[in-house]
């Protein structure tokens, strides 16, 4: 469980169409479940509806939405680890300059926290999204959808034990928590036959912790 006494940063990720932005107020703890989520991507359509609307050219919107969202967010990073506030964002990180937050918030002397929602596989995660474009949600395409797929979770598997406390959550049908890390310690509710073949193949590093700590115990 995360500290009190001590500033905290929460990040919610995982595949798209997962549920994050759905369920994120429910993913963080109780002590802190009024606190707000930055989410980029409503930020980004908003700002990009703004300029489409002021320039009436696709790509000089979206370029200006990018350039605005990089430096909003920004903004609240500084002003958050500068301040010790509490923070909260959702996004992806699938390369190796989105740690660099993270990394930030810990060298400030923020505990960092993580919860990831995944899927079983690609066609699920597109298929979400198609669903949630029919009702009027955003749009990603399927080339983003894969590599978000994979990519989260290879740089995850790489950079988790950075974090303080790991949630990892399976969302292909109703939400079930199969692992988590607190400090030193991980455990999963669910025997080996029960994980999430997603979860042993593409998270191998935290597989592994998990066996060595069964093993031990």
């Amino acid at each position: 469980m995360p500290s009190l006494n001590k500033p905290q940063l929460f990040i919610i990720t995982g595949s798209n169409g997962a549920g994050k932005s759905t369920l994120k107020q429910a993913l963080l703890p109780v002590e802190f479940d009024q606190l707000q989520i930055f989410d980029g991507d409503i930020f980004f359509a908003k700002k990009q509806t703004e300029f489409y609307q002021q320039f009436k050219v696709s790509k000089e919107a979206r370029k200006l939405a990018n350039e605005a969202l990089e430096e909003h967010f920004l903004e609240l990073v500084d002003d958050h680890i500068k301040n010790h506030k509490h923070f909260a964002y959702e996004g992806h990180f699938t390369g190796h300059g989105a740690w660099k937050t993270p990394k930030r918030f810990k060298e400030a002397g923020f505990e960092i926290n993580l919860v990831f929602c995944g899927l079983d596989h690609v066609p699920s995660s597109v298929k979400r999204v198609d669903m949630r474009v029919k009702k009027n949600g955003f749009h990603v395409s399927p080339l983003d959808i894969e590599n978000n797929f994979y990519g989260n979770m290879q740089m995850l598997d790489d950079y988790y034990p950075i974090f303080h406390t790991i949630e990892i959550i399976d969302t292909t049908g109703k939400m079930l928590p199969i692992f988590s890390i607190h400090g030193e310690d991980c455990y999963s509710p669910l025997s080996d036959s029960e994980l999430p073949e997603w979860f042993k193949r593409y998270l191998p590093k935290m597989y592994s912790q998990l066996i060595r700590s069964r093993s031990i115990d």
